[in-house]
């Protein structure tokens, strides 16, 4: 790749050692490391003969030129030389941010074709907690989120245990970003209500997808996930559907203690289904 030059305002923003931090851009890139850590900055320039400092000060000063795009403290992204803007997939950014993470709710649904949805922010989960700096979203309803190139990246924190059903995806040709897969992002939307506001949007998916997704997968996802509430929904919600019952069978047989509401944002107002052990507070074809 070769960096763009002409256009540059060097009378404004011509900077010391500038030609030394293009180059370094360029061994990132080339070598299709973007994002990209200081740490891995510092492996390029000592391939360059530059010091680690060098390096950093090189850094500090591409992102005042708007070469780069400095993500948070340590991890930076290669911008567009005529946009300066994150050349980067903003999944591969929002993997970046944090580690371990996934691609998940809206942003996987909608990349499996499962939603036509679009979600104000990139979505994903992990099993590592995050605190988004302060940003735009302090004192709104919108939840806290980190702010890169104007696009907000949410994260949701699971547990370990949660954190499976994970493929490798290449969503460009500069980039391989791990994201739940269809079945897994399906699950969350049986239990985020948060997120998803209601086990409509589940239904909804389930119902027009059954034939596209993998349903013993699913029913596998969800006695691996280990939340009765969400067994009990999905169980309930395959029988609405018509599953078989060899498929329901697992679902069934786990073990509850009394009823719970198949939309915790409804009130619990309904007929209670002792099979699935769900108080039916909400409207479905059936």
């Amino acid at each position: 790749m070769i960096m763009a030059t002409q256009g540059y305002n060097r009378a404004n923003t011509r900077a010391y050692g500038e030609p030394a931090g293009i180059r370094l851009l360029t061994r990132l890139e080339s070598s299709g490391t973007d994002p990209f850590t200081a740490s891995q900055a510092a492996d390029k320039g000592a391939t360059m003969g530059l010091t680690p400092h060098h390096t950093l000060v090189l850094l500090n000063q591409l992102s005042k030129d708007g070469w780069i795009t400095r993500i948070k403290k340590g991890l930076y992204a290669i911008n567009d030389p005529l946009t300066r803007a994150p050349k980067a997939h903003p999944f591969a950014i929002g993997t970046a941010i944090v580690n371990p993470s996934a691609i998940s709710h809206w942003s996987a649904l909608q990349h499996w074709g499962l939603t036509e949805q679009i979600s104000s922010a990139i979505t994903l989960s992990s099993p590592a907690r995050t605190f988004p700096p302060r940003s735009e979203t302090q004192g709104t309803d919108l939840r806290p989120a980190w702010m890169v190139g104007g696009v907000r990246y949410q994260f949701t924190t699971i547990p370990q245990a949660h954190f499976f059903g994970i493929s490798k995806v290449w969503i460009s040709d500069r980039n391989q970003v791990p994201m739940f897969d269809a079945e897994r992002a399906l699950l969350d939307a049986f239990q985020h209500f948060h997120i998803f506001g209601s086990l409509s949007v589940a239904m909804e998916i389930l119902e027009t997808h059954m034939a596209d997704l993998d349903i013993k997968r699913l029913v596998r996802y969800a006695l691996q996930l280990k939340v009765v509430t969400v067994i009990k929904r999905i169980g309930w919600a395959l029988e609405a559907l018509d599953a078989p019952a060899d498929l329901l069978a697992p679902l069934q047989e786990h073990p509850a203690k009394g009823d719970s509401p198949l939309d915790p944002g409804r009130p619990s107002l309904g007929r209670h289904n002792r099979t699935w052990h769900v108080i039916e507070n909400l409207q479905i074809a059936r």
